[in-house]
């Protein structure tokens, strides 16, 4: 009897495995199992197959970033939540969070002009955040958007100067 109930639960299980990968497959809103997983370019993206991550806002090097933030050529924006941002975060950034997005959709459009030249990172090359958020940017006509594809963790592995709330 025992050895009928596990061939049973066995099947049941493939099957739901079967119609469950046949669902994703033929679904215009599934998620896309293969697809760009090479961290070394940047996102790792299991979002849906008809949204991709938009490749050519990104910027790779961590050195033209150090560039970007020395100089002072961009508006850096952290999409990380405030705790993880008061814990360090590049110079000069500006907090804010992905989540708090439609909250503070009035405090962006009255400090930001659309025409400025804007930056946005995340925790990690793994992190979709810093897209969504530019994403919603693009949306709102911002016209110069673009996202530090290797975020805070490439910047502190690199070394460069981080800062923290209060200092």
């Amino acid at each position: 009897m025992a050895l009928k109930d596990i061939k049973g639960a066995f099947i049941l299980l493939v099957s739901a495995l079967i119609t469950a990968f046949l669902y994703n497959y033929f679904s215009p809103f599934g998620i896309a199992i293969f697809g760009r997983w090479d961290e070394s370019k940047g996102v790792v993206t299991a979002i849906s197959k008809t949204d991709p991550v938009n490749t050519s806002i990104e910027i790779y090097d961590p050195e033209a970033v150090n560039l970007i933030v020395k100089n002072k050529k961009r508006i850096i924006l952290d999409v990380r939540p405030r705790e993880v941002y008061d814990q360090g975060h590049l110079p000069h950034a500006l907090s804010f969070p992905l989540m708090d997005f439609d909250d503070d959709v009035a405090n962006i459009l009255g400090s930001i002009n659309r025409n400025s030249a804007i930056l946005v990172y995340c925790s990690s090359a793994e992190c979709t955040d810093s897209h969504t958020f530019a994403g919603r940017l693009k949306n709102l006509r911002y016209t110069d958007v673009k996202v530090f594809s290797g975020g805070f963790r490439q910047w502190q592995e690199k070394g460069y100067k981080i800062e923290k709330n209060g200092e």
